[in-house]
């Protein structure tokens, strides 16, 4: 789509040949919270993504975020950037090259995306991934795809600062059209699953509240679950996530456990477990059963996990009432982005439609909207 844009404004603003690669946003069907606690997630690329323009520098590099309006020489970097600054993201994955052993040579780069920022799409995840394969491809480093995605999570981890798991760029590395990713996140094991949504659409709203994980609760709910891996190491046990711990190791911990810290396990093993079954009613085109699962998700992220807001709870209430919406949920990190719902195409416009008048009359905004349609992972255009 933007292939040719991105070639002619590389040229005429930094100058020379550049090679184009893209790497999608993802949405991810359930499953949340899951992934940095070894457990399983169901997420798909979509067919919004961010785009690299990138060739050789002679001398010093130039980096341009075209969305942002930000150009940026790398030897006059302003100083004292936020941790969650866009070249920290591009400086991450250089550095986590170098860390295994390849000096990456000074390069240009263009990017340009799609994906809109805030909405819980891992548009960061994509900048992270379309980086690090365009590495790999031009400078023949050989990592495989599952490589790639770890270099990516490293550095949103070490340079931003976020400890999210690794469910973001695996999706955006490995998505495939029409499927869905079934990820074990412990193991690293996954399937396709076929989206077989025979007159059925994932309908996204995005709340329009800004979306800043780095700078939220995520870390600490983190934390809060890696204090019951922590007890059951102290006794002995071979744990690493929450993933290791289970339904009765918690209950016989829960007396030695801070209250808050054995709410947060327990909404992650029930999330597992949804993800499991939602899986299994998906591919018995029970979707009804799977918006269901949908519903203990959204419950469970509201009250157990408490990542939900008002936005989100009110988006996910007024489309669960109608006609048509077979589930709904908040989907990603939380505290804003998104929300996911099946819907029948039918009754479309007017989910939509209602949806969006009740939340613009309750918090004064109109929320954005956006049907999903699956894409395929990072590659050169």
């Amino acid at each position: 789509m933007y292939k040719n844009w991105l070639q002619e404004f590389y040229q005429r603003e930094i100058g020379g040949e550049a090679r184009i690669f893209q790497s999608p946003g993802r949405i991810n069907l359930i499953g949340e919270h899951t992934d940095y606690n070894g457990g399983y997630v169901l997420p798909a690329g979509i067919d919004k993504a961010c785009y690299l323009a990138i060739g050789e520098a002679s001398g010093d590099c130039t980096l341009i975020a075209y969305d942002l309006n930000e150009k940026i020489s790398l030897n006059n970097c302003p100083p004292n950037l936020s941790s969650n600054h866009w070249i920290n993201y591009l400086m991450g994955v250089r550095h986590a090259f170098e860390k295994r052993g390849f000096k990456i040579p000074h390069v240009n780069m263009l990017i340009r995306s799609d994906i809109p920022i805030g909405a819980g799409l891992s548009s960061s995840a994509a900048l992270e991934s379309v980086v690090a394969y365009a590495f790999n491809t031009i400078y023949g480093t050989g990592f495989s795809q599952l490589e790639l995605a770890k270099i990516a999570q490293e550095a949103e981890n070490d340079y931003v600062g976020l400890k999210c798991g690794i469910m973001d760029m695996f999706a955006s590395i490995h998505a495939k059209k029409d499927h869905a990713i079934q990820l074990d996140c412990r193991s690293l094991e996954f399937q396709y699953v076929p989206l077989q949504m025979d007159g059925i659409s994932i309908l996204l709203f995005d709340t329009c509240l800004k979306h800043e994980l780095a700078s939220s609760a995520y870390n600490q709910r983190r934390e809060e679950c890696e204090t019951v891996v922590r007890y059951w190491q102290a006794q002995g046990a071979n744990a690493t996530t929450l993933r290791d711990v289970s339904r009765s190791m918690l209950m016989e911990a829960r007396p030695h456990l801070d209250p808050i810290c054995f709410q947060r396990a327990s909404f992650v093993l029930d999330e597992n477990e949804r993800v499991m079954a939602f899986a299994a009613a998906m591919q018995q085109g029970n979707w009804k059963a799977a918006g269901a699962q949908m519903a203990g998700s959204h419950a469970g992220l509201r009250d157990e996990y408490e990542v939900s807001c008002p936005e989100l709870d009110h988006l996910v209430k007024v489309a669960s009432q109608q006609e048509g919406v077979l589930g709904s949920r908040m989907m990603g990190g939380g505290f804003g982005g998104c929300t996911i719902n099946l819907v029948k195409n039918e009754l479309m416009e007017q989910v939509i439609e209602k949806t969006s008048a009740s939340y613009k009359k309750a918090f004064g905004v109109e929320p954005k909207h956006y049907i999903a349609t699956t894409g395929d992972g990072a590659c050169e255009l």
